[in-house]
């Protein structure tokens, strides 16, 4: 018993801004800082093709695996060039992948099944059981002195 009240505590101690850089021993982890081979060219960016500047990713951090990461809520490596702008993090907008016509799609069909609901409950809602109340004169007339609305009535 107590060996299962200690794991939550072992679980929730895991890397995070404040940890130290990983141990060459530490576990094997996905590959995504950039190679040799990823660097700029010359001809296309000659600023950094001269600094040696890695290529950065061009895809979300909200697309790479979920897990393996030296920080897991970023999803980043230790040392791994960041963006200066950090569009590509996980804060940025949401990358969506499914097309608007089907997300319209979906949006009509679900206001369109609330709306069938709505109109079948509506339909098939029992009558009240009693007659609504009237009175012979208008309250709010008499406990102001008004004019019944006859008495204001034109006549031809």
């Amino acid at each position: 018993m107590q060996r299962s009240l200690l794991r939550p505590l072992a679980t929730s101690m895991r890397a995070c801004y404040a940890t130290h850089a990983p141990s060459a021993a530490a576990a094997a982890t996905p590959a995504a800082t950039a190679s040799p081979s990823e660097r700029y060219d010359p001809e296309e960016d000659p600023q950094l093709a001269d600094m040696g500047y890695p290529k950065l990713y061009t895809t979300s951090r909200q697309l790479r695996s979920p897990r393996g990461w030296w920080d897991n809520q970023e999803r980043i490596n230790f040392g791994e060039p960041a963006k200066n702008d950090d569009i590509q993090s996980m804060w940025a907008p949401d990358v969506h992948s499914i097309k608007p016509s089907s997300a319209l799609l979906q949006l009509a069909t679900m206001f369109g099944v609330l709306g069938l609901f709505a109109g079948t409950v509506y339909f098939l809602r029992p009558a009240p059981p009693a007659m609504p109340r009237t009175y012979p004169t208008d309250p709010s007339e008499r406990a102001i002195h008004a004019r019944p609305d006859s008495a204001n009535e034109i006549e031809d």
